[in-house]
């Protein structure tokens, strides 16, 4: 029976590769100077961020099933400790994605207003 235990965990770490199939999307959005960009710029830079975000959210469904295979995986010979640790990888890692998305996010939003801010109508005469 002292052999089931070394044997388990050696499947575990020989399996953990195949969960390894989520990528985190590349934020390589293109942000445009709202000060110098046309409108069409910024239409295809709220596009890229749009995708980006989606890109995000998929990512992270990808990560919580392979997170939720990873603890069924493991079964009832995972202790209470184990199961925090693999919820807490999973969760920085979830974290990490929405961080970098807000940031280009934020980048995004900053531009915009700079571009609205060029682009405003002028105003009209006073009467």
């Amino acid at each position: 029976m002292k052999f089931l235990l070394p044997l388990s965990l050696l499947t575990v770490l020989v399996t953990a590769p195949a969960f390894a199939n989520c990528s985190a999307p590349s934020n390589e959005v293109k942000v445009p100077n709202g000060a110098t960009a046309t409108k069409d710029d910024m239409v295809a830079a709220q596009h890229a961020v749009k995708d980006y975000n989606a890109a995000v959210k998929d990512y992270i469904d990808c990560i919580t099933k392979e997170m939720d295979a990873r603890v069924a995986m493991g079964g009832d010979k995972l202790t209470d400790a184990d199961r925090l640790k693999i919820s807490t990888e999973y969760t920085a890692m979830q974290n990490a994605a929405v961080d970098r998305v807000q940031k280009v996010a934020d980048k995004f939003n900053v531009e915009l207003r700079a571009w609205k801010t060029k682009n405003a109508p002028p105003a009209a005469p006073a009467q």
